[in-house]
């Protein structure tokens, strides 16, 4: 199975290289990846690392790094110049934001679920939040996404969401880059109005998703947007979104008690060529509730 990852960055090297490499070493058995970084005119060395991680990669088995450096509107429309360049033999693809990973074997994972589940054109497994540290802040489990929900709770988050490539091109969803901080909830949300069969995988845990201080969703810009976007909404899809939010959180505990807890996970660490090894001493789904990682 043919893996199109596209990853947007803009000055975030340290996190861009870990990234890129939590999608390399997912190349193997099953598993062929083109990986394509929209890196926004990066001043801060980010375009010569490119180019030099693109002439050490060539020529490898399973495995095509590309790029382009140039200046964009911003994260979202970067995420769509990336997607224009869908190759045609692409059976899979994804998006995974420089400060995110791929788990080990998360690829092969989804690839082995979409074989044996050939109608499912969304597949979503569970991720685990990560601060900048990369110390473990809990888990999250993916649910089945409903469309009255999802107007106002984004259910679906990046490093967990994998696509079918002939549904992607077929229903033509993009992200919206009139919103800066909040295009996520309005493309999750037109991605499920468009009725795409989902497959839910919540023992396979593929990716981490780091909070690093400087998200986006926890800004001004975003708090705006958000107002701005609810005042568009019919005054009951914002009178229920309170309980959409629990609902959900409700959903995600319900599919968490049915599952192992995760015991560990393995991330880059800036300036290391392995992965590191973290054991999770006290595995939680609930967000607060945070036990830091060890080696």
């Amino acid at each position: 199975m043919k893996f199109y990852i596209v990853t947007p960055t803009f000055r975030a090297l340290s996190w861009l290289q870990r990234c890129v490499r939590s999608v390399a070493d997912q190349a193997g058995a099953g598993v062929e990846i083109h990986h394509h970084v929209q890196d926004g005119g990066s001043d801060d060395g980010t375009a010569e690392w490119l180019q030099q991680w693109q002439e050490e990669q060539s020529g490898r088995a399973g495995y095509v790094f590309t790029y382009q450096s140039c200046r964009d509107a911003g994260m979202y429309d970067a995420i769509n110049r990336a997607w224009a360049l869908l190759p045609d033999d692409a059976d899979v693809t994804a998006h995974l934001n420089s400060d995110e990973q791929y788990e080990p074997g998360a690829l092969q994972g989804v690839a082995e679920a979409m074989q044996k589940n050939p109608s499912a054109e969304v597949a979503l497994g569970t991720y685990i939040i990560v601060d900048a540290e990369s110390r473990y802040i809990c888990h999250r489990r993916p649910i089945m996404p409903h469309k009255w929900s999802s107007q106002t709770v984004c259910e679906i988050i990046t490093c967990s969401c994998f696509l079918r490539a002939d549904v992607f091109r077929q229903h033509g969803i993009r992200f919206n880059a009139r919103w800066r901080a909040i295009a996520d909830v309005v493309f999750y949300r037109d991605l499920v109005n468009a009725g795409p069969r989902f497959l839910v995988l919540p023992e396979l845990v593929t990716g981490t998703f780091t909070v690093t201080g400087a998200n986006l969703a926890w800004t001004e810009t975003s708090r705006r947007e958000w107002e701005e976007l609810c005042r568009e909404m019919p005054w009951y899809v914002r009178k229920r979104h309170g309980f959409a939010y629990r609902w959900c959180n409700l959903n995600r505990r319900l599919q968490d008690a049915r599952c192992a807890a995760p015991q560990h996970y393995a991330v880059y660490m800036p300036n290391e060529e392995a992965r590191r090894t973290m054991t999770i001493k006290n595995p939680t789904c609930v967000w607060g509730l945070r036990t830091q990682g060890e080696t």
